[in-house]
């Protein structure tokens, strides 16, 4: 049983928590969704949901994929080892890049997928290694990738890539170029012709510290014209985030929130603009940005997506967080809203099935299956889908399915059930904590 839990949600030093909702492209009632303990897939539109390991994908501690979901049903994911393809639900491939580090994808209403490398040159290597920060993009599903262009230079590192919903050909490019000891350099580019070429944005108007992340986070289009928002994290150095607006191509910005905590925006469809955060509540504009509402019945949100039907999507608080100043979950991992105020549990953590089964010798099989008890008794899975025998002679410490002390350590509290005493211990960490998608550097 000890075995089994070095795989768990808080393996890892985070609560168990959803980070990231995908939808196939095309096929909406397919989704991927990425978990501070794994990866979860559903075919029926959230209705069911069963489980990969980190392992099998290739990543794992306090880091989070990119992700891409094609409407064949392939799943790119970012990864230590570069960037992998999923084409068969169960085994992710390298890809023709190797294990050079891709820093950031994106897709585009085309089915088209943008892979930004950020792959540092080693002249003392033999050979000399040259290094590569290109954005190349594939339109078969990753056969080929013909299209590439390098927007800025070798070292930069790419934060987002966004595709405009409106026009496919517009893709939006952030990241930073760092050069220790000389101050951070943010990057902003936009392409308008599909990636072949890029040209560079401005960046007047933003807060920023040198320990910032911009991030282009939103684009709507009127009448041909796109409207642009980024998110700066740690604007004073700290916690402080904002939300920028442009309307003039990037050329210049203008602040239109601020929030002391981490932000998920999504500009709507229908021209709304949702700002929603994990503790201190959501907020709408409709007059893009300039005066804002709250938004009462909203759950507590750690990420936020809209779907092609018009629903908002949210990663949610599934467990009650006990103690002094308690807060009260949601019930639900993953929450959808068509009007921001109604919202509807899609996914709750001790309803998941079952390991996504996959056949012998792959990691899927060979890593994760024999994890899969010591996850369903931290998270309270009540599945039989797996027989699960209760441990006899379990550690001291273990924890139940749904009563009796969580295991120690980083989470433990010393009270409460299981899986709502395991995130207590890090409720501080809710306000500043955010998914870590950047490789170390």
């Amino acid at each position: 049983m000890l075995a089994a839990l070095v795989g768990s949600a808080a393996a890892n030093g985070r609560p168990p928590a959803t980070s990231t909702i995908h939808f196939r492209i095309g096929h909406e009632s397919d989704i991927y969704a990425g978990m501070t303990f794994g990866l979860l897939v559903s075919h029926d539109n959230g209705a069911t949901w069963h489980w990969m390991c980190e392992k099998a994908v290739g990543y794992g501690g306090m880091y989070d994929p990119y992700y891409a979901y094609t409407s064949q049903g392939s799943l790119y994911a970012t990864t230590f080892d570069g960037l992998k393809k999923n084409d068969d639900g169960c085994v992710f491939n390298a890809t023709q890049f190797g294990t050079s580090f891709v820093s950031a994808n994106g897709i585009g209403s085309d089915n088209a997928v943008y892979v930004a490398l950020a792959d540092p040159a080693i002249p003392n290597a033999t050979p000399p290694h040259p290094g590569d920060s290109r954005v190349y993009k594939t339109s078969d599903n990753g056969v080929t990738y013909p299209v590439s262009a390098m927007p800025g230079m070798v070292g930069d590192w790419w934060q987002s890539i966004v595709v405009t919903r409106a026009n496919a050909a517009h893709v939006y490019l952030a990241g930073y170029r760092y050069n220790a000891p000389n101050p951070k350099v943010f990057l902003l580019f936009k392409s308008v012709n599909g990636g072949s070429t890029y040209t560079a944005m401005g960046t007047t108007g933003f807060t920023t510290s040198n320990n910032s992340q911009i991030e282009i986070v939103g684009v709507t289009t009127a009448a041909g014209v796109d409207t642009l928002y980024a998110k700066v994290s740690l604007e004073n150095g700290t916690n402080t985030e904002g939300i920028y607006k442009s309307v003039d191509g990037g050329t210049t910005w203008t602040k239109i929130l601020t929030k002391s905590e981490p932000i998920h925006f999504v500009a709507r469809a229908n021209g709304d603009l949702i700002a929603a955060t994990q503790l201190s509540g959501t907020q709408k504009s409709v007059n893009g940005g300039a005066t804002w509402t709250t938004v009462t019945g909203a759950p507590h949100i750690n990420c936020l997506y809209e779907n092609t039907a018009g629903e908002l999507w949210a990663c949610t608080l599934n467990y009650d967080i006990p103690g002094s100043m308690p807060i009260t979950g949601d019930g639900y991992g993953i929450m959808k809203s068509t009007n921001e105020t109604t919202w509807t549990g899609v996914l709750r953590f001790q309803d998941i099935l079952a390991p996504v089964d996959c056949p012998a010798g792959t990691s899927q099989h060979d890593d994760c299956v024999p994890t899969w008890c010591g996850l369903a008794m931290q998270l309270g899975i009540t599945s039989t889908a797996i027989s699960c025998a209760a441990p006899v002679d379990g550690p001291p410490d273990a924890a139940g399915s749904g009563s009796g002390p969580p295991p120690k350590g980083c989470c433990d509290t010393g009270s409460g059930s299981g899986p709502a005493a395991l995130v207590f211990g890090v409720v501080c960490a809710l306000v500043i904590a955010r998914p870590k998608r950047r490789k170390a550097r």
